[in-house]
């Protein structure tokens, strides 16, 4: 996406809508509100709002600014001092490893989908994949009694979860946990994962051109399905009667449940800041688009719409609860997946439940796959702009790293790749991406100078950036710290294989950032030119030859200046326009008193 290249140049409507399909992505549907009924959802929407007013707006103007001003990418960002030039190519793991999670998240949400369709519904029902117990709520009067009236603690209570059709589906049929064959696939899944492969490439082959035809449908489509989900819950059976304990509207569960540090994290990740996805984007937007109100409104609309969301799941149980003249809190805390899982079993109990099944499910999967092709996009678009040969065959080179997404991530479609990768991603991306965007702040607006980076917004979109802004990336970088250093410390006990798999790796992560700058270093001082390495890089700036000559001679003073020139002069000439066209005025009037 170079700046000077036309094919690039589009409308800034496409340029918000691109960005929203990178913010709107399955954290928005599956973590935030799976996270906001646990601890509380009206405290949880409040907070999120605040967190991604006074984080999330700063932080990724930040990352727009950096690569809009500088038009680079997120391996070339990081050359501003050659001691931190190592950093981008996490940033491109964490991209890749990002696409192979959300691509297999999303091949899953497109199977339930077209299984959506069936007559009867297959985990509506209990089959061959189920076991004994399976919906013994419905068929045994005694469990019925015990568990859901009576509210009788015991074990097989405690396990009531396990038996619902729904959970067996999941479980024994698409994942096989039962079963030795750690990677048994369910082969329409594996058609799927294709499906999705195929618009994958369609959206991405023609570059730019290719985007611009399926952007619109990306963003609108899942919006309108979550407002009629919404629409339809609210007119579902037990809404009135369940939705306090659901809004959780008394902050109980929220005052003790809440855990700010997750909050942060899941901020971070929905607006993949901290993963070179927004570098590599905006490093081919033209210098003097409106950075600051794209990424205001693109912020705006992604609260909404998590607000849509999380409102739009916990209405979902109201209708369940007041089924089973249960409090919500029963299946809340099951141990079971959103969508896989608890979704099936609350729509179940919905009136037209065909209707609404498909409805979440293809709005899930559009949400998956346009997170999918913005990164997969960007990510040719850098390896293209690196490489005159793959500049030259951009369709032939999509085609080829699609076949081998499609073929790498086949085995993680078993029950060992989600258990184990799936959990991994999802949990500790999340961690790596929040400290990565804490050296952000340090580097591109600490160490580089407040009042520097200030001269380069004023220069690149001619005003200053806000004292709020200032304020935020300052404080950000603190908050970013304290929140990674929790979430570590809340996750060093566990025994988890995810948890200590994922510890280690993270500790590979962050040590191959921290030993690259102290090897840098140590070299330089080694070879007395230690200068070199930790100033900023000569070449830092605009792109273009005389922007760099420009903003070498700007400063905010002559630029105030300058500005009153150009207004006393354009002030001067519209005085002088308006005088003669007043005298031909009135030589017209007078020949026309004379005619008269």
């Amino acid at each position: 996406m170079a700046t000077n290249d036309a094919e690039f140049r589009m409308s800034r409507r496409v340029h918000i809508l691109v960005m929203l399909c990178q913010t709107i992505g399955t954290a928005c549907t599956i973590s935030i509100p799976t996270g906001a009924l646990a601890s509380g959802t009206t405290g949880n929407i409040l907070c999120a709002v605040i967190l991604f007013i006074v984080i999330g707006i700063p932080l990724l103007y930040m990352e727009s600014i950096v690569s809009q001003f500088t038009a680079r990418d997120c391996i070339s960002v990081w050359t501003i001092r050659k001691c931190l030039s190592h950093i981008g190519y996490v940033q491109v793991i964490w991209q890749i490893l990002f696409i192979i999670y959300n691509h297999n998240a999303v091949s899953f949400l497109l199977h339930y989908f077209l299984i959506s369709f069936e007559k009867p519904i297959p985990y509506f029902l209990c089959g061959s994949w189920s076991d004994q117990d399976c919906d013994i709520l419905l068929t045994n009067y005694t469990v019925n009694e015990d568990c859901i009236k009576r509210k009788f603690s015991s074990s097989y209570c405690d396990q009531l979860h396990t038996t619902y059709p729904e959970y067996q589906y999941w479980r024994f049929y698409i994942l096989e946990v039962d079963n030795t064959r750690n990677f048994f696939i369910v082969w329409r899944v594996c058609l799927a994962s294709g499906f999705v492969c195929a618009m994958t490439f369609l959206s991405c082959f023609k570059r730019m051109e290719s985007i611009k035809c399926f952007v619109h449908f990306f963003v609108i489509y899942p919006i309108f399905a979550y407002i009629l989900l919404l629409t339809g819950s609210m007119l579902q059976k037990g809404i009135v009667v369940e939705y306090e304990d659901v809004l959780d509207l008394d902050f109980n569960n929220f005052s003790k449940k809440f855990r700010l540090s997750n909050m942060i994290q899941q901020v971070i990740f929905t607006l993949t800041i901290g993963s070179g996805i927004t570098f590599n984007f905006a490093s081919g937007v033209s210098f003097r688009s409106p950075c600051y109100s794209n990424v205001v409104i693109c912020v705006a609309i992604t609260i909404g719409f998590i607000v849509l969301t999380v409102c739009t799941t916990a209405m979902m149980y109201c209708p369940y609860a007041y089924h089973y003249r249960m409090k919500p809190e029963f299946l809340i805390r099951a141990p079971m997946t959103l969508l896989f899982e608890k979704i099936p079993r609350l729509i179940r109990y919905y009136r037209n439940s065909s209707l609404w099944l498909p409805l979440i499910y293809s709005a899930n999967a559009i949400i998956g796959l346009n997170t999918n092709v913005i990164a997969f996009f960007n990510l040719l678009e850098m390896v293209r702009r690196r490489n005159s040969k793959v500049a030259k065959y951009p369709g032939l080179i999509c085609l080829t790293c699609i076949v081998i997404l499609f073929l790498i991530t086949i085995p993680l479609q078993s029950k060992y790749g989600i258990n184990l990768f799936l959990s991994l991603c999802r949990t500790y991306l999340n961690l790596l991406s929040t400290f990565i965007a804490a050296i952000e702040c340090f580097v591109f607006v600490l160490m580089y100078g407040m009042h520097r980076f200030g001269e380069d917004v004023h220069f690149m979109l001619g005003v200053q950036p806000s004292i709020f802004m200032k304020i935020g990336w300052v404080a950000t970088s603190i908050i970013l710290l304290y929140a990674f250093c929790n979430e570590i410390h809340y996750r060093w006990d566990s025994n988890n294989i995810v948890d200590v798999t994922g510890r280690y790796l993270l500790l590979v992560a962050i040590g191959y950032i921290l030993f690259g700058i102290l090897l840098k270093l140590l070299i330089a001082v080694l070879r007395k030119d230690i200068w070199s390495v930790i100033r900023i890089d000569p070449s830092w700036g605009p792109a273009s030859e005389i922007l760099q000559r420009s903003r070498g001679m700007f400063t905010a003073q002559a630029m105030t200046k300058e500005y009153m020139y150009r207004q006393y002069h354009l002030q001067a000439g519209i005085i002088a326009r308006q005088r003669k066209a007043n005298v031909r005025d009135t030589s017209i009037y007078d020949n026309n008193f004379i005619f008269d």
